[in-house]
């Protein structure tokens, strides 16, 4: 039986504590060759355009695909879960508050693995859909003091930062601008949709950990040259995916101020089997663009959940 779900059950079902140890556990994984991510695919047309993604779990005996539209009228995101020995179809879930939740989650693994123990203030660029769980999941892994937000529109940045102060219970302070966001941070986190960019190298003070969750477009670009040349390590969480979704890496490549050799996957980091830092004063940048197998991974999550407490529709399929 096909379980199917919306995006209200799926809220109803899990949290993003609920994914952040799963998204941890496949990284792991992967770097270890027990997982493989299909990488994100576009097919544009005059309105908008089609995205597939995906990916298998070995270790845990599933595979999915996530399909998305962007058009006039906005985002529209599915995943199938299928059973990897069957072939069953196991889960059709809309897959627009998913993707937030394997995001923030995505990011806080990335904070873990290579942020300083005692990395406590973040600054943080873009307060829209996504923002919110950026910053609970950080939460998670890093016990933050205060938090920096900026966006464009000063009503919008105040009316996060009032609800996300209820929310974590600690200061989230709305910036008057972007440098004010950053500067002294010791976590830096762009999830603006920019096309120019919004963190400046030079902003970074030594010990900064700057994580990238933004757009995927090759037009757009969150940090400017100066961030990626500071970079003592750089990291992505898909080097397949990178040269094809990366304005600001792929500029700075063109420019030689750094080169593709230089960046390595995540993954590899949470597997054990590469240092995300050698000092406590290193900058360090990673670049998340989102895989298909951070897709299939929270599907498997909130299949299990809703399995359990009987949410969702059923059927014969």
């Amino acid at each position: 039986m096909a379980r199917f779900l919306t995006n209200a059950q799926v809220d109803e079902c899990i949290s993003i504590g609920d994914v952040l140890p799963a998204i941890e556990t496949m990284a792991a994984n992967y770097g270890n060759g027990e997982a493989a991510n299909l990488t994100r695919r576009r097919i544009a047309t005059p309105g908008g355009y089609l995205a597939v993604m995906g990916g298998a779990l070995m270790y845990d005996g599933v595979f999915g695909v996530k399909t998305f539209t962007h058009t006039r009228n906005g985002y529209s995101f599915q995943v199938s879960l299928y059973d990897a020995e069957s072939g069953e179809l196991l889960l059709y879930t809309q897959a627009n508050r998913l993707g937030l939740l394997r995001t923030g989650a995505t990011t806080a693994v990335a904070v873990k693995h290579l942020a300083n123990d005692d990395a406590a203030t973040v600054g943080i660029i873009g307060t829209g859909n996504q923002a919110g769980d950026q910053l609970r999941a950080t939460c998670l892994v890093r016990k933050v003091r205060e938090v920096r937000a900026f966006s464009r529109n000063p009503e919008n940045r105040q009316a996060f930062a009032t609800r996300m102060t209820d929310d974590l219970g600690i200061p989230v302070i709305a910036a008057d601008t972007n440098e004010d966001a950053v500067a002294g941070c010791d976590i830096v986190i762009a999830i603006a949709s920019a096309q120019t960019p919004v963190v400046q190298g030079e902003w970074l003070s030594p010990g900064a950990t700057v994580i990238g969750a933004g757009p995927t477009l090759r037009r757009y670009r969150e940090v400017d040259d100066g961030t990626l040349a500071r970079a003592d390590r750089r990291f992505v969480d898909s080097l397949e995916q990178a040269p094809l979704e990366c304005g600001d890496i792929s500029a700075a490549v063109d420019l030689g101020l750094v080169q593709w050799s230089q960046f390595q996957e995540l993954r590899h980091v949470v597997a054990g089997t590469v240092p995300g830092r050698a000092s406590s004063d290193e900058i360090v940048y990673c670049k998340l663009m989102g895989t298909g197998l951070a897709d299939v991974v929270a599907a498997k999550v909130v299949w299990e959940r809703a399995e359990a407490l009987g949410i969702g529709m059923e059927m014969d399929w």
